[in-house]
């Protein structure tokens, strides 16, 4: 009895092969097309929106998925965690597909390539791009329903200007905010900021005293640079024989980022960033950040 019931199941299992991999007609070539265009058109929208449960619902969760990019492979979980983290710090992407291709294999397995970019507008205003991507996703059909079990993608990134979050924002009216004298107070150490308009620009005297002896007594102009639309700060010190210049933009109207010159061309890898935060017009948190590690936050308050 055991032993038809092992050729049974054999034979069941190699029919079943066998009317997967009969050759696939024209008609359901194309139908086998539409319905994977739905799917891809899901991702897409999934993906522009920043949603990753939408982009996640057709992926295969299977120790089977394997998803490669660049050269670095992820699994199911790991690509999961890494897409909640990354779109929520974004607003939105913008994808364009140059062409693309299916390759039917056979009724429930098809390859899908495509040649496209895309723009990732994140929260703080800046954006990434990606151009030229290519990407191949392996489709095969599992309980009715199509799934991604492999991913390959490989681009080349530049940063961008954000239109996203900039094209409402005035940066010249906005660096007005820090007009006025700014103190924060750290156990013995106090620092403080005196900003007044120059011309059409801002300056500021930046002090720091420890236990009433001043440590630090420099002076910035900030200007806004119409041509990027953004925002340029001159840092002076008497004592350092450089001057520092520090691009900066308010990614919103109460949240401002900056960092040195030497990283304008790639802001997403900047080793240091400045975040600003007006919590109202007369307090403002800033906090340092050193290799995507953010610091001890120090709040300022408008004394005059």
């Amino acid at each position: 009895m055991k032993t038809r019931l092992l050729i049974l199941v054999l034979l069941i299992v190699c029919f079943a092969c066998g009317t997967n991999k009969k050759p696939v007609s024209d008609a359901q070539k194309d139908k086998i097309i539409g319905e994977l265009k739905e799917v891809i058109n899901t991702i897409i929208k999934g993906a522009e929106e920043a949603n990753p449960d939408i982009v996640l619902e057709s992926y295969l969760d299977s120790p089977d998925f394997v998803f490669l990019y660049n050269g670095k492979t992820f699994t199911y979980k790991e690509i999961a965690n890494d897409m909640k983290t990354d779109y929520s710090t974004q607003i939105n992407q913008k994808c364009t597909i140059a062409d693309e291709k299916f390759v039917v294999l056979d009724n429930t397995t098809v390859l899908y390539t495509t040649n496209c970019k895309w723009i990732f507008n994140f929260k703080d205003g800046h954006s990434t791009l990606l151009d030229p991507l290519v990407v191949q996703l392996l489709f095969i059909k599992v309980d009715g329903k199509w799934k991604v079990i492999n991913c390959v993608e490989s681009g080349v990134a530049q940063s961008v200007m954000n239109t996203e979050t900039l094209k409402e924002l005035n940066q010249a009216e906005l660096m007005k905010q820090f007009i006025g004298t700014w103190k924060s107070i750290e156990k013995d150490t106090t620092f403080i900021w005196e900003c007044k308009s120059f011309g059409n620009a801002l300056e500021f005297t930046i002090k720091t005293e420890t236990k009433s002896r001043v440590t630090t007594d420099a002076k910035s102009l900030l200007g806004y640079d119409k041509e990027h639309d953004r925002l340029i700060e001159a840092f002076i010190d008497p004592k350092s024989p450089e001057i520092y210049l520090c691009p900066c933009w308010f990614t919103s109207r109460n949240s401002f980022i900056q960092i040195l010159w030497k990283d304008i061309a790639d802001p997403d890898k900047a080793d240091f960033k400045w975040a600003i935060e007006f919590i109202n017009p007369d307090s403002f948190v800033i906090t340092e950040i050193r290799y995507n590690i953010k610091g001890e936050p120090h709040t300022y308050l408008k004394t005059k």
